[in-house]
């Protein structure tokens, strides 16, 4: 026997109780099992997570787990060094072979909606706060040795040994008085973004000098530092010759266009 809550009338079963309560005080299932059967107490995920699971049916209530979370508990596969080792070796030869490939490889955001999807996603929850708790969580495992510092021609980033020459040819007079000063005054010796006279620079619009470096660089080699003066002239050169076009800013708003200032 079950008594509604509501209006006190007396019910047979508690499907009675459900198709009543949704008639007359258009209450779901789900709220008629919380009700009567649970105490509004509902009940959580049983990995620990303290997420709420779901709802199946009156009869059955909800479900133990969230789905995919049950893994965490019994999953003794992913807690097996000997099987992930010999899983991961696998997966190496089957690449190595060409039985396996990358889904994604050779496609870009221009040729896979997929893909420009993806990044637009992926840049949208690269929050501020989360690119700061990255950026401390690789200073805290570089600092720990659990991802090693890879200096020079072992970095990611390495163009070829082409700082020393970018600080040449930026620090060369000549560049200064062909390509950089004239595109001051015609800016008017103001940043041309928030007006500022104060540390300003001049930012390249089209070609990065970097890339303009790279033009005359060979990444595999070691330049003398005369090889390195004879490439600073022909970049200074080819920023004349071909009229490269910049713009005035300032420290500031250039800095908001290059946010690791290596430019």
């Amino acid at each position: 026997m079950y008594i509604c809550k509501h209006c006190k009338k007396e019910l047979n079963s508690l499907d009675s109780l459900r198709i009543h309560s949704s008639k007359i005080h258009k209450i779901t299932s789900q709220e008629v099992y919380n009700q009567y059967l649970l105490n509004g107490e509902r009940p959580k995920c049983k990995c620990g997570c303290g997420e709420d699971t779901p709802f199946t049916t009156l009869q059955k209530g909800y479900k133990e787990w969230i789905r995919g979370h049950i893994s965490r508990v019994k999953n003794n596969w992913g807690h097996n060094e000997k099987a992930i080792n010999n899983s991961s070796k696998t997966r190496r030869e089957q690449f190595n072979n060409g039985e396996r490939t990358v889904w994604n490889d050779g496609l870009t955001k221009d040729t896979d909606i997929r893909i420009a999807n993806y990044g637009k996603n992926v840049s949208k929850s690269f929050t501020l706060d989360r690119k700061l708790q990255y950026s401390n969580q690789m200073r805290k495992n570089r600092l720990d040795g659990i991802v090693p510092t890879k200096w020079g021609i072992n970095s990611a980033n390495w163009k070829g040994g082409t700082s020393s020459i970018n600080n040449l040819v930026r620090a060369n007079k000549r560049l200064y008085t062909e390509w950089i000063y004239p595109i001051l005054k015609k800016d008017e010796f103001k940043c041309t973004k928030c007006g500022s006279t104060k540390e300003l620079e001049v930012h390249h619009n089209e070609e990065a000098m970097s890339k303009i470096i790279l033009k005359y660089v060979d990444k595999t080699k070691d330049y003398t530092f005369d090889e390195k003066r004879e490439i600073m002239n022909k970049v200074i050169d080819y920023h004349i010759s071909n009229d490269i076009s910049g713009k005035t800013l300032c420290k500031s708003c250039h800095c908001e266009l290059h946010p690791s200032y290596n430019i």
